[in-house]
């Protein structure tokens, strides 16, 4: 079996179609350097395991995590070293390269990073990311993921080298019964960092009872609005007045946390953005702009009528003009036009 077709077999289901997009060949006249596959280590939905903070970039499973009895062996195994080797000859044979940066400049993580987005349950039900409310809370999914989780809270644990720990990508840590056994039981250490990706709904009930909280390191609070009829048009199931009181309740608290708070842009919520604006300096953190993705849960017409970030879109020019007219330091802006 030749190296490309073994690797071929081991991209998941779920991501032949992303495996499919890109050239999964050698590369040539790429000079720059990447370490993610000897530090990175993000677990799918399923559970398998990527050494790319994106899946879809690089979908070649080197196992499941369950599969790994010390976080160390993710970085060890047969398929890694086959992926290190390739990358070490600046070959990216199964990388998505005009995605990630590579052709622009080095790409490095000083320090082990394990990205969780194998739970997608969540308290709120936002069109842009899902099409119905999804919460797991019991059944036979929910116990294999209890079982992973069970197991990714042993390995953090157990490991003592630096590491960020980063979730999560597609769910609510607090709302997540699931991640949630992992900030209640996960043994704190100096070490680690922990980078949250929430709504915000529950930090006040919950934050300061998490095992882990005194490592928290950077909390992302996805809002995508400044108002309160904006907020609870597009965050389906949210509440402004309790969002409100846990953006209060953060601000009151002596921490050395990075704060941020996160708008995706697009057709419901694109004359909020002011308001964004206002809400970012009244709290003194740091906002982030980003463009809307379809994540499945758009038909085209839906698409083109959303995605204000296409030239064609009746309302491009006011919305990058609202966007660039922006003076002030901590929002800033990823890419953003398509």
């Amino acid at each position: 079996m030749s190296i490309n077709i073994f690797m071929e077999h081991l991209v998941p289901r779920h991501l032949k179609h992303q495996y499919n997009l890109y050239d999964r060949n050698p590369k040539s006249g790429i000079n720059n350097i990447c370490n993610f596959p000897s530090k990175v280590c993000t677990v799918s939905v399923e559970g398998y395991c990527f050494l790319c903070q994106c899946d879809g970039w690089l979908p070649i499973s080197v196992g499941q995590i369950t599969d790994f009895k010390k976080l160390e062996d993710v970085w060890e195994n047969e398929t890694a070293k086959i992926i290190q080797k390739d990358l070490l000859e600046k070959k990216f044979s199964y990388c998505s390269v005009d995605s990630c940066n590579i052709k622009k400049y080095d790409v490095i993580s000083n320090k082990h990073f394990l990205g969780l987005n194998f739970d997608e349950s969540c308290n709120l039900a936002c069109p842009t990311c899902r099409k119905s409310k999804i919460n797991i809370t019991s059944g036979r999914n929910f116990d294999k993921k209890i079982e992973i989780a069970e197991h990714i809270s042993t390995l953090i644990s157990n490991f003592e080298q630096p590491l960020e720990i980063k979730l999560s990508g597609n769910g609510d840590p607090f709302a997540s019964l699931i991640y949630r056994n992992i900030l209640m039981n996960t043994t704190p250490n100096p070490n680690h960092d922990y980078h949250i990706l929430t709504n915000g709904l529950l930090l006040k009930k919950l934050l300061l009872k998490t095992k882990v909280h005194p490592q928290i390191k950077i909390i992302d609070i996805s809002i995508d609005a400044g108002d309160k009829e904006t907020y609870e048009r597009v965050r389906k199931g949210g509440e402004w007045n309790l969002l409100i009181e846990n953006l209060d309740f953060l601000h009151t608290l002596d921490k050395q946390w990075i704060i941020s708070l996160n708008m995706v842009v697009h057709k419901n919520n694109m004359n909020s953005i002011s308001n964004f604006v206002s809400l970012v300096k009244k709290y003194n953190c740091i906002g982030r702009l980003s463009r809307i993705e379809n994540w499945g849960t758009f038909n085209n017409e839906q698409w083109l009528e959303q995605n204000v970030f296409a030239n064609t879109h009746p309302s491009y020019n006011q919305v990058k003009n609202t966007i660039t007219a922006i003076d002030y330091p901590n929002i800033f802006v990823g890419p953003m036009y398509y």
